[in-house]
């Protein structure tokens, strides 16, 4: 499991919307550009609660290997699934990436997980 993250919008001019789209990924030029991804700052309820959500989703919706989940907190504290992710993108400054980051793995540890886990898949533990 990787670490949770959240989108850091301090950087964003007023009365930007915070959305993490096409802009900030894709335009350097955008008011986008500056966002950043930060450990996010849950309480530890909370994140034992997204935690273990994700787990239970990524066996019951059929997830392989990696996937990644995304939540919004709406305006009572409440997480709220917005969207799962069973296939992430594997480009090195991609939110994928940037987790592993956070961990303290390097992109290409990162890779060797995923690899990892589809081998153990396939092959279980004899595949050494």
């Amino acid at each position: 499991m990787l670490p949770v993250i959240e989108e850091d919008y301090s950087s964003l001019p007023r009365g930007y919307p915070k959305i993490c789209g096409y802009e900030a990924k894709w335009d350097p030029e955008s008011p986008y550009a500056g966002i950043t991804s930060i450990p996010a700052d849950l309480s530890e309820e909370a994140r034992r609660f997204l935690v273990a959500s994700c787990l239970k989703l990524f066996g019951r919706l059929g997830c392989r290997d990696y996937a990644r989940f995304d939540w919004r907190i709406d305006s009572n504290g409440t997480p709220r699934l917005l969207e799962v992710n069973p296939n992430p993108g594997w480009c090195w400054d991609g939110h994928l990436a940037k987790m592993a980051g956070i961990a303290e793995k390097t992109y290409a540890e990162m890779l060797g997980m995923i690899l990892k886990a589809a081998e153990d898949r396939i092959f279980g533990d004899n595949g050494k």
